[in-house]
């Protein structure tokens, strides 16, 4: 569980540091900043997707499942704590622009556990 705990830390403080110095661009063209910010966590997302499951061995859909969950669940604790205070956003909206696309992280690792289990049954 630890692993999975901070392959999500990561997978969340990258975009959150890599966003400081396009704060500005947020301002001038959001659209463009939210753009960089997807690409930018689905990137780390993926890296991190690929280091965790060349260490598992079995039960590829259950880790898979468990992966994507924990990290969904703490990258919206992360946000509550060091996003939202800071951006006052209100948590509907939070949910709208930013806590749904999230949901990407359990979407790709789920697929990435059922192929595994998959490729080891054949």
């Amino acid at each position: 569980m630890l692993k999975k705990i901070g392959y999500g830390f990561i997978v969340w403080v990258v975009p959150y540091v890599s966003a400081i110095p396009l704060l500005g661009l947020m301002q001038t063209d959001p659209i463009y900043f939210k753009t960089i910010m997807i690409v930018v966590g689905g990137l780390v997302g993926a890296i991190c997707a690929a280091l965790y499951f060349i260490k598992i061995e079995k039960d590829f859909l259950k880790e898979a499942v468990t992966l994507g969950l924990v990290w969904l669940v703490l990258n919206w604790l992360l946000d509550f704590v060091a996003l939202l205070p800071l951006s006052k956003m209100p948590y509907l909206q939070y949910f709208k622009e930013i806590g749904l696309r999230y949901l990407v992280m359990p979407a790709m690792t789920i697929p990435i556990g059922y192929v595994l289990s998959k490729k080891i049954k054949s």
